[in-house]
């Protein structure tokens, strides 16, 4: 699913404000503890893709929000995905050593500021978020908190990240892999998508299909993060790889092997894009979408397409 040149650059534009909002959305950093203030420095140079952030932006000013209070949910977002990363590379998580091609926080700055900066992270994430649906009627707002809770909590990334830590080194059973994967990762796509479409004034059919398209781009990034982690070399993939097997962790790519995974990344794009083709309205309605599709997992690959970066 190639995006015309038309799309490509308003979309290039909405990553440029999605970018400068990241970076500048925590305030003056010096004036905070200086050590607190470098390692927030480190993470906002470093934004990652912000395709989450674009596509959440875009939505929620295609949902009709002022574009104020759409960047404000597309920035907490990222703030809150970022906090997640940050965590995720601990020593006690994944012991993990680079993110984004660069030292992890924890390395860098030690544990200590990398957990006080994600807390920081989080903190102002939830206050950006509760901005920007501020201005939805009651029940909205309502779906929004129970949105978060269960994208966030102990059904969602922190018992996701639980389940993480069980211990895999023995033969790893798909299903369950693909629950851990629902937990930890399809969560933080759900969110960028569906929240700003329950604050704007998108329809029931249209949140309940944009609830499904992200739960399977999700699913679909996970696994192609997953071969990536097999199969690629740390300078390929940004960030630490061939972790998941030393470490014992749940890896579809070893759960069913490469063949079966690959598999099962075709499967999921294909539905993704089903989904994608029965939201109502003109096409244009939904232009931002097709930079959702997850990437291929390595150059060659037959699926070439897609903007969402595994990684």
């Amino acid at each position: 699913m190639i995006q015309d040149s038309g799309g490509a650059h308003r979309f290039a534009c909405g990553l440029a404000v999605m970018r400068q909002a990241f970076h500048g959305g925590m305030g003056r950093l010096d004036l905070m503890e200086p050590r607190l203030g470098a390692a927030l420095g480190d993470v906002l140079s470093r934004p990652g893709s912000l395709m989450r952030a674009a596509v959440a932006y875009f939505i929620g000013v295609e949902m009709g929000l002022a574009e104020e209070l759409a960047r404000a949910i597309g920035c907490g977002i990222e703030y809150l995905h970022t906090a997640s990363l940050i965590f995720d590379d601990f020593p006690a998580m994944d012991d993990a050593r680079t993110r984004r091609g660069a030292p992890c926080l924890h390395v860098a700055h030690g544990e200590g500021m990398a957990t006080l900066a994600a807390l920081a992270l989080i903190n102002r994430g939830y206050a950006l978020i509760w901005q920007g649906i501020g201005g939805a009627g009651a029940d909205r707002r309502r779906r929004a908190g129970d949105l978060l809770e269960s994208c966030l909590g102990p059904a969602g990334l922190v018992g996701g990240q639980a389940h993480d830590l069980r211990g895999w080194r023995e033969e790893q059973d798909a299903a369950e892999v693909v629950e851990v994967a629902a937990r930890k990762t399809a969560t933080l796509v759900r969110l960028p998508v569906v929240l700003p479409a329950l604050a704007g004034h998108a329809t029931e059919k249209e949140i309940r299909l944009l609830d499904r398209l992200a739960f399977l781009r999700g699913l679909a990034f996970q696994t192609a993060d997953d071969l990536k982690d097999v199969l690629c070399q740390p300078e390929e993939s940004g960030k630490t790889s061939g972790r998941d097997s030393a470490m014992g962790r749940p890896n579809l790519a070893l759960a069913e092997g490469v063949t079966g995974a690959t598999r099962r990344f075709q499967r999921l794009q294909a539905l993704g894009d089903r989904v994608e083709a029965r939201l109502p309205g003109p096409r244009e309605r939904w232009w931002m979408l097709p930079f959702l599709r997850v990437r291929a997992p390595w150059p060659g690959f037959a699926e070439q397409s897609g903007g969402l970066a595994a990684g």
